[in-house]
């Protein structure tokens, strides 16, 4: 009975001693000793535990750190931290309600944690009174801090980024650091390091016995050229008041480096209003046109028109066509059904554009000739004599050696790499078959194609010198000590993309664009423009976003410029007053600089 109870049949074990010895030395006496132990101090060791606990204690207190400045191209000073002071306190040890109540009302950013109390950004004039009377307030410490000083409003908000209170796992209570923008990506070299206090408290005395010193963060050199940025701002705002336009994004870089010059998105937002202005938090954050969200590169767009420098340029490549290839662009092109005979599918183009080459398809914008060159004609006549043309395999392999479907790497967060629809991506969809008319839509910029205002911009470069360069937007980091500890270089992300012949193709006819095509009214301009117009429809086709992509002076070009309005009645027309202004203000404050007139 007793092996059975204990021990499995055909066990070699005769005797449990051992388990039970094992269980009690590993188990039974710890547990009995830690119960006794807490007994021991509960009964007869309270009232000295608690009187240690009462009397002496740590308190460690951290000052933020001076975030560094941030300067423009031409070294302006856009934003840098003013002197300011933080009071903290425990209510514990503080019981003046009153004179907590009064600083907190002259200051706009406090907190509570339990029953301690961090009230900052307080001035020197708000703490004067307490300075003068410190004795009277032993358990109230006033701490040096800085705040964030903005000397730049909404023509920089969603680019600088705004600041707002970091994660406490990862950063101090009550610390502002980098929400979104350049504050985001570069926090880590412009927050420094915090500071540190500790006092032994005895009774009802606070002693000092560690000091560790702030160090100040890391200034930013910029690319951009802040009174351009200015100057296109405030043109592009009242431009969209005058017409009713929400909605936009504007970027300009240099196409032989991949600096960023100026970068808009519209609308944008004054950053003071997270640091100094909070009340007014809401309105932004509410704000139905989305000022926080930068449209350049986060917004996901149809390129529309724009996409047929890259399809020119693919079918010159895989000579589908040559310079003088011709097709006869009648105002739409009829596909017959397979299977039942007197029904076609039938693509519009926007007018009768007669026989077409590749010059005036793209400075006309001629729908027709992309169809072709993008999907071929399944019936070549004289009028259309391309039976194949690039399909969708190699465009993707085009789109790809112009960057698309990828990020640029450009020194900002939020980057969206686009979509590039294909066979694969359907299969999903609730019309899994890729057909020809898919290849016709994706060939002038419209289906499910989406791409950033930013990579527009890059692939426009390309045309310039056969190169696309990683954009960038700060120059260099800079030390408290004056030290340069990092620089931005210029980066190919791609080059050799087409041949010489091809390039100066696309070149001539995107310079024909702004003489005698579609975008006409820029050859009034003060530089020669290159460029191309882009409406792609949205919402069911029922509205239109308007694009404009190009370079200049098309002799020697300095800049690259996208601009984009989205929800507008007439397609790419919108884009081209505006457009012009820009290259206007562009030239003038280029003379001023020249003429040594200082615009600052």
């Amino acid at each position: 009975m007793e092996e059975f109870l204990f021990y499995p049949r055909g066990s070699k074990l005769k005797s449990p001693l051992p388990f039970l010895f094992s269980f009690y030395i590993f188990f039974v006496f710890p547990i009995l000793f830690t119960f006794f132990y807490f007994v021991n101090l509960q009964v007869f060791h309270k009232k000295e535990a608690e009187e240690i606990k009462k009397n002496i204690n740590y308190l460690t207190i951290f000052n933020y750190s001076q975030r560094g400045d941030i300067y423009d191209s031409f070294n302006n000073l856009l934003i840098t931290s003013e002197k300011s002071y933080d009071v903290y306190l425990n209510l514990d040890d503080f019981e003046n309600k009153e004179l907590i109540e009064k600083l907190v009302s002259k200051s706009n950013l406090y907190f509570y944690w339990g029953n301690e109390v961090i009230i900052r950004n307080l001035s020197l004039k708000d703490i004067s009174d307490l300075v003068l009377k410190k004795e009277k307030y032993p358990h109230l410490f006033i701490i040096p801090s800085y705040k964030r000083k903005y000397l730049v409003k909404e023509e920089m908000g969603n680019l600088i980024g705004n600041l707002g209170l970091g994660d406490e796992k990862k950063f101090l209570r009550g610390e502002f650091v980098g929400q979104t923008g350049i504050e985001y990506f570069y926090n880590d070299y412009l927050r420094g390091r915090p500071g540190k206090i500790v006092y032994l408290k005895e009774k009802n005395n606070y002693k000092e016995i560690f000091k560790e010193n702030d160090l100040r963060g890391n200034d930013l050199y910029l690319t951009i050229d802040w009174e351009l940025q200015k100057r296109l701002y405030e043109a592009m705002d009242k431009y969209f008041k005058e017409n009713g336009y929400k909605k936009g994004a504007l970027v300009m870089l240099d196409p032989n480096s991949g600096k960023i010059l100026t970068l808009i998105s519209y609308p944008s937002y004054d950053p003071d209003v997270f640091v100094n202005k909070r009340t007014k938090i809401k309105e932004v954050l509410t704000d139905p046109y989305q000022p926080l969200f930068n449209r350049v590169i986060s917004g996901l767009y149809s390129p529309g028109s724009t996409i047929k420098l890259i399809m020119a340029a693919a079918a010159l490549e895989e000579k589908i066509v040559t310079p003088e290839t011709k097709i006869f662009a009648a105002g739409s092109i009829k596909i017959p059904h397979p299977y039942f005979p007197g029904i076609y599918s039938v693509f519009k183009d926007n007018k009768f554009h007669g026989w077409t080459d590749i010059y005036k398809a793209i400075y006309d914008s001629v729908n027709i000739y992309f169809y072709v060159i993008g999907g071929g004609y399944p019936y070549p006549s004289d009028e259309i004599p391309i039976k194949d043309g690039l399909g969708i395999e190699r465009i993707i392999k085009y789109w790809k050696k112009f960057n698309l479907g990828e990020k640029s790497g450009i020194d900002l967060p939020g980057e969206k790499s686009g979509f590039l629809p294909s066979p694969e991506t359907k299969k999903n969809t609730l019309d899994p078959i890729w057909r020809l008319g898919d290849t016709y839509n994706v060939s002038i910029g419209q289906g499910d194609l989406l791409v950033t205002p930013l990579q527009i911009a890059l692939w426009t470069s390309a045309f310039v010198n056969n190169k696309i360069y990683k954009p960038y937007i700060v120059e260099k980091i800079v030390s408290p000590e004056n030290k340069i500890i990092f620089e931005n270089r210029p980066q190919v992300l791609k080059e050799n993309i087409m041949s010489s012949s091809t390039l100066n193709v696309i070149k001539e006819a995107m310079r024909l664009t702004t003489i005698k095509g579609t975008a006409k009214i820029l050859a009034e301009a003060p530089l020669e423009i290159a460029g191309k117009s882009g409406s792609p429809q949205i919402f069911g086709k029922e509205k239109l976003n308007a694009i404009f992509t190009g370079f200049f002076p098309y002799k020697k070009p300095e800049v690259v410029m996208t601009l984009l309005i989205e929800e507008v009645p007439y397609g790419s027309v919108a884009t081209l007053p505006l457009y012009k202004e820009i290259v206007n203000i562009y030239y003038n404050l280029k003379l001023e600089r020249e003429n040594g007139r200082n615009p600052f």
